[in-house]
C-alpha cells in the first residue's frame, strides 16, 4: 500500500513539474506611466508590456481592467523565440471624480493561460491644478536620416497657471513610441541617434500670460541624425523641458505625432487645391476676358523649386491655345500659394471665343514637366465651362 502511495505521489509531482515547465514557456510583464497622477481629468494612463515566448508560434492575449471593460483579444506571431512589446492606454477619471484607483494586467489566453503582474495606478482629479499643456497641430509625416525636417512644425501651448511664464523651452524629441519623454536639458542635442534623442537645432522659447494659449511655428533647423534607423518613429514636442517650472502636471506637457524615417529622396508634389474666376469688363484686344484665381498646394515632402521664367500653373481652354500661365515661388510641404491668371481677348482667332460654346477651361500644374515630383497624378483641376458671349456681345 505504501509503495503504491509513493508511486502515486511521484507521478503527481512529475505532472506538476511538466505543467509548470509548460507554463514557463510564455510570460508577460506590465509597467504603467504614471502610476500616481494629480491634475485635471480625464488623465491618460499608458501601459507598456512585454510578452516573452520561448517557442515560435501564435500567442493571443488581452488587457484586463479593474473597471470590467471588455477589451479585444490581440494576436502576436512569434517566428522565433523572443519578446514582443504591447501597449495600451486608459483615459481615467472625469470632472466629477475626486479619487480613482485602478489596475490593469495582461492575460495570455492562448496557447496557455498566463497572467502578468498587476499594474496599479491612482488618479486624483483636481480641475484647478496649475498646468502647462501642449499639443502638436502639424508636423512632418516623413524625413530622411541626415536631413532637416522640411515640413512646418506647429505646436499649441496653453498656460493654465496663475503666473507669467517667461522663456519656457519647447524642444523636439525623436522616440520609438508615443510615451511622453523624460524631461530633458534644453541645452543638449546630439548628432548620434538614440531612442528619445533631443534633436539638434535652434531651440524655441515662449512666454505666456496666465490663461493664455499660443500657436507657434517652430522655425529651428531640426536635423535627423544620419544613423537613425529606418521605419516608424514619433516626434514629440516637449514644453517645460528640464522641469523649469515645478509642480505642474507631467502627463500633458508633451505631444507626439508619428513620423516615418525613409531612405527615399524627398520630393515636392503640387496639386490644385482651388480654382475660381471672375469676368473681365471689356471684350477688346489687350483686355482679359476672364481672371482665374488658382490655389496650389504642396502635399509632398520637399519644397518645390522656384523657376522664375517658367510657366508652372496654366489655365487653358481644352483643345485650343487660348489660355495663359503664371510662375510660382517655392512652396514648402503643407503650404499653399495663390496666383491670378488673366486669360486675354483671343486676338489670334476672335471668332473662336463666340463659336463652339461653352468653352471648357481647366488649370494644369507644370504643363512642361519641369519639376521632378513625387506623383504625376492630380495635376489638373475640375473643368469650368464658360460662355464668352456674355461678355463679347455680337
Amino acid at each position: 500500500m505504501w509503495k503504491n502511495l509513493r508511486m502515486f505521489a511521484m507521478i503527481y509531482l512529475y505532472s506538476l513539474i511538466l505543467v509548470c515547465a509548460a507554463h514557463a514557456q510564455i510570460s508577460a510583464t506590465l509597467s504603467i506611466e504614471p502610476n500616481i497622477y494629480a491634475g485635471t481629468c480625464p488623465a491618460e494612463i499608458k501601459f507598456r508590456g512585454t510578452i516573452t515566448s520561448e517557442k515560435p508560434g501564435k500567442v493571443q492575449y488581452r488587457f484586463i481592467r479593474s473597471d470590467g471593460t471588455l477589451l479585444p483579444i490581440e494576436t502576436l506571431e512569434f517566428g522565433t523565440p523572443g519578446a514582443k512589446e504591447v501597449k495600451g492606454s486608459w483615459m481615467a477619471g472625469d470632472k466629477h471624480t475626486l479619487l480613482y484607483n485602478g489596475w490593469q494586467t495582461i492575460r495570455i489566453v492562448y496557447p496557455e493561460e498566463v497572467e502578468s503582474n498587476v499594474a496599479k495606478f491612482q488618479v486624483t482629479c483636481d480641475q484647478m491644478t496649475p498646468d502647462l499643456r501642449t499639443i502638436i497641430l502639424h508636423s512632418p509625416s516623413n524625413a530622411r536620416p541626415g536631413h532637416e525636417l522640411v515640413a512646418p512644425f506647429k505646436v499649441r501651448v496653453a498656460n493654465n497657471m496663475q503666473i507669467d511664464l517667461k522663456d519656457i523651452a519647447v524642444d523636439i524629441v525623436l522616440k520609438k513610441d508615443n510615451f511622453c519623454p523624460v524631461s530633458t536639458n534644453s541645452t543638449g542635442g546630439s548628432t548620434n541617434y538614440s531612442d528619445g534623442i533631443l534633436l539638434k537645432g535652434v531651440h524655441e522659447r515662449v512666454s505666456l500670460k496666465p490663461g493664455q494659449t499660443m500657436d507657434i511655428k517652430l522655425t529651428g533647423l531640426y536635423n535627423i541624425p544620419a544613423n537613425t534607423p529606418l521605419g516608424d518613429h514619433y516626434l514629440c514636442a516637449v514644453v517645460n523641458a528640464g522641469d523649469q517650472i515645478r509642480k505642474v502636471g507631467k502627463t500633458n506637457n508633451c505631444s507626439c505625432r508619428p513620423i516615418k524615417i525613409t531612405g527615399s529622396a524627398d520630393k515636392p508634389d503640387l496639386v490644385i487645391q482651388r480654382i475660381s474666376f471672375k469676368e473681365g469688363k471689356k471684350c477688346e484686344p489687350g483686355y482679359p476676358i476672364y481672371i482665374f484665381e488658382v490655389t496650389v498646394k504642396n502635399i509632398g515632402t520637399a519644397p518645390s523649386p522656384s523657376l522664375p521664367n517658367a510657366t508652372l500653373v496654366q489655365v487653358i481652354d481644352i483643345g485650343s491655345r487660348w489660355g495663359n500661365g503664371a510662375t510660382l515661388n517655392s512652396i514648402t510641404p503643407g503650404e499653399t500659394q495663390t496666383v491670378f491668371i488673366p486669360v486675354y481677348y483671343f486676338s489670334e482667332d476672335p471668332a473662336h471665343m463666340t463659336k463652339e460654346v461653352p468653352h471648357p477651361f481647366r488649370a494644369v500644374i507644370d504643363p512642361s514637366h519641369l519639376i521632378e515630383q513625387a506623383s504625376r497624378r492630380n495635376k489638373t483641376s475640375d473643368i469650368i465651362y464658360l460662355d464668352p458671349r456674355l461678355i463679347c456681345h455680337e
